[in-house]
């Protein structure tokens, strides 16, 4: 049996990455620290387990004498987690599968801490979702789309900021573009790095692509459909997958993790969560792609003109961007092949897309 999947800095990385444990010292703090911020709930405390160190979000399996607990300390600015807080909370009220939150001895959704506010969640047991199976990939996109369907009504309570996205996917585009361009000049710099001579020799078409994306997006029918939804908007999760939904013991989808929740388009889950799948294979899968769509659509359809939009999103070139991003910004000791796979990857995206795009 399998406990959440957490993002982040987990006790143990995956073998891809560095193996990060952390101390006794270190987990001895963590644990006194739940000891502490613990006290103000009501319940009989009779183990607490760290399941998320480091610099993220913290994370702690708290056992008392009816049932294992969650308790997580979030890692965002306390008027972004008020909005996600809430936004849970309004969904577990519902009957929509995401962790229920449970009150402190005040009735308070959480106890603020120093500056960080601490949230106690029901403890969801159950196992990850493959996405090489084709059950798991609907089963997944199904509930995404119940995700988004329940998250329409959602209205943070009064003082507390609406964070939306809504209407401004032309802002990232051009902001995106802009840096694109503003790396040259450091490719520039390093004249023998073979990362960045690439980078030179091949970037200009895709800045153009991402320029064209701008053009046809504001030629469709995208802030028509803005327009629409800032009546009622959706919620999206914006960081959906594998570590941030369940298959739970009771045989159902759990999302879980809706920290950065913000309204949007639900396309834009969409393809935070299809392309980047797709770019693991090193060629443009339709199969996948269209099982996808179509689980997702048989939940939740959507009109020609929002898959157009979709489409039209997916086209950008945001898995080069963050490959060049990592390189430039984070620094990271990426090679040169690295990058010659990700611009292959935008060439084949681009050849797939633009043939769905009337």
């Amino acid at each position: 049996m399998v406990d959440r999947l957490l993002e982040g800095n987990i006790l143990n990385q995956n073998e891809d990455s560095e193996e990060y444990v952390l101390s006794p010292e270190e987990i001895a703090r963590l644990v006194s620290l739940a000891e502490t911020i613990i006290k103000n709930w009501d319940v009989s405390v009779e183990q607490i387990e760290v399941v998320q160190g480091g610099q993220m979000a913290l994370v702690w399996k708290i056992h008392t004498s009816v049932g294992p607990i969650c308790l997580k300390r979030i890692h965002r600015p306390e008027k972004k987690a008020l909005f996600s807080i809430n936004a849970q909370n309004y969904l577990a009220q519902k009957g929509t599968r995401v962790p229920g939150i449970i009150p402190n001895k005040n009735g308070v959704l959480y106890t603020k801490h120093g500056p960080f506010l601490f949230v106690v969640y029901e403890w969801i047991e159950g196992r990850p979702f493959e996405l090489t199976v084709q059950e798991d990939l609907e089963f997944i996109m199904k509930g995404l789309a119940d995700f988004h369907t329940a998250s329409i009504g959602y209205k943070p309570p009064d003082g507390i900021p609406i964070f939306t996205k809504l209407g401004r996917w032309p802002n990232h585009y051009i902001k995106r573009c802009q840096q694109m361009e503003t790396w040259k000049l450091m490719a520039k710099s390093m004249p023998d790095d073979p990362f960045s001579q690439l980078y030179l020799a091949e970037i200009d078409p895709f800045i153009q692509e991402g320029r064209d994306t701008l053009a046809r997006l504001l030629n469709s029918e995208y802030r028509s459909w803005v327009g629409q939804l800032k009546a009622s908007p959706t919620l999206c999760h914006q960081d959906y997958g594998t570590g941030n939904s369940l298959l739970g013991d009771d045989g159902q989808i759990w999302v879980i993790d809706l920290d950065t929740v913000s309204f949007d388009l639900p396309i834009r889950d969409l393809r935070k969560m299809i392309i980047p799948l797709l770019d693991t294979t090193g060629v443009w899968n339709e199969e996948q792609f269209n099982v996808m769509i179509n689980a997702y659509e048989s939940i939740s359809p959507l009109t020609e003109k929002q898959k157009e939009i979709m489409f039209i999103d997916m086209l950008f070139p945001y898995e080069l961007y963050d490959v060049i991003r990592e390189r430039y910004v984070r620094k990271s000791p990426l090679l040169e092949t690295e990058l010659a796979e990700a611009l292959e990857y935008e060439r084949i995206k681009s050849g797939a897309l633009n043939q769905l795009i009337l």
